[in-house]
Parts: structure tokens; C-alpha cells; sequence
């Protein structure tokens, strides 16, 4: 189920250690909560950090999301984070599983699942923690982003749907991604015959230009 609501979502488009893992210690950074600076620091959320080699994590704590172990169309493989003890966040929300995404075993997303009733806690922490977000595309559609040059971070969730997601991406792996994708699709191009024919070689039928 959770691996079809991110198929959907990639379609469309615990407070304790959120503070121990974030929050700098003032006499060692003045960087402080409340704007996008302090999401590109934080770089990850409850222990995990984007970019970081999914070694770096036990396998105990790891399992294949909804036990699918292919790659998706993007080369990724996706996880269930197992440790419950990282699910339990601000304001008495808990969550209801984390999910990790990885390429080439670097991590490029970290998904928050939530109860849709949640909803307005996490977006409460977030800007708490991250300011005010910085683009809302569609009026009357719960979709907040948080964007930033390394890090970007999306709050989704929809009436109908019981479960949101919050989503946070390695900009730099998303840019990895798509030049691989163009890649792809390049040499796919350059070898399809009806766009780029080989013409076969020149028959010389000439016999004096045969002798030459």
C-alpha cells in the first residue's frame, strides 16, 4: 500500500530526537530554527541523513518496502526504516512508518508517513523548525514545500487519501537521477534506426573504380 501511495505521489508530483539531531548547540553554531538555512543543515531528520551510504544503517532496522526488493523507474530501491523508536515526534505525533529511499546506495529521500489527522502537527513543527515554506503550488491542495539548493522538503496529503507523506530529497541524488535518466534516453535516441539510420555500406559496382 505504501509502496503504490508513493508510486502516486512520485507521480503527481520524536521531538527528544529531532532536537538531539538537529539543533546546534549555541556555543558551537548561531545557526537557529526558523528558515530553509536550518533544513539544508539539518540534512535529514531522527537520525538519517540524506546522501549517506545505507551501510551506515543496520540491515536489523532495514526491510524492503511492502517486501518489494526491484528497482523503481528511477534506479532506486526503497526501504522501511524498522526502528520504532524514531517515530515519535512534536507534539505528540507519531508516526506511522519511515521510509528511505536510495541510489546507488546513497540515500536521496527520507519519507515521513502520517495519519492525515496529523497533518496539521507536521506542518506546525515544520514551520517551527524550517520558517514558512516557500512555495505552495496549488491553492486549495495540502501541499507545502520547503525548497533550498541541497535539501528540499514536501508536506502532502489529500482529503481523500487517509495517509500523507512528508517527504525530504537530496538535491544533488535528484540531479544524479535525471542526468542518468537523459543519458538513458540519449543513447536510446542515437540507437533507434528509424531516427538515426545506419546507411549501409557504399557497393562499388564500378569496376574501373574498383581498380582505382
Amino acid at each position: 500500500m505504501r509502496r503504490r501511495f508513493l508510486n502516486l505521489i512520485n507521480y503527481k508530483f520524536s521531538k527528544i530526537l529531532l532536537i538531539i539531531l538537529c539543533l546546534p548547540v549555541t556555543s558551537f553554531c548561531q545557526l537557529k530554527q526558523g528558515s530553509v538555512e536550518y533544513l539544508k543543515y539539518c540534512n535529514g531528520i531522527n537520525g538519517l541523513t540524506l546522501g549517506a551510504d545505507i551501510s551506515t544503517i543496520s540491515g536489523n532496522k532495514l526491510a524492503f518496502l511492502d517486501g518489494d526488493s526491484k528497482f523503481d523507474a528511477d534506479s532506486c530501491l526503497n526501504y522501511a526504516y524498522k526502528d520504532t523508536t524514531t517515530l515519535k515526534m512534536e507534539n505528540g505525533l507519531v508516526l506511522d512508518m519511515i521510509g528511505i529511499r536510495t541510489y546507488k546506495n546513497k540515500i536521496v529521500n527520507i519519507y515521513l508517513f502520517f495519519k492525515k489527522s496529523d497533518a496539521y502537527k507536521l506542518l506546525y513543527d515544520f514551520l517551527i523548525y524550517y520558517g514558512n515554506f516557500t512555495n505552495k503550488p496549488y491553492e486549495f491542495k495540502d501541499i507545502y514545500n520547503w525548497n533550498s539548493s541541497s535539501v528540499n522538503l514536501s508536506l502532502l496529503y489529500e482529503a481523500r487519501v487517509d495517509m500523507g507523506v512528508a517527504i525530504f530529497t537530496s538535491n544533488q541524488l535528484k540531479r544524479e537521477i535525471l542526468l542518468m535518466k537523459v543519458g538513458i534516453i540519449g543513447r536510446s535516441l542515437f540507437n533507434d534506426p528509424f531516427i538515426h539510420p545506419h546507411p549501409e555500406p557504399l557497393l562499388l559496382t564500378n569496376t574501373s573504380a574498383m581498380k582505382e
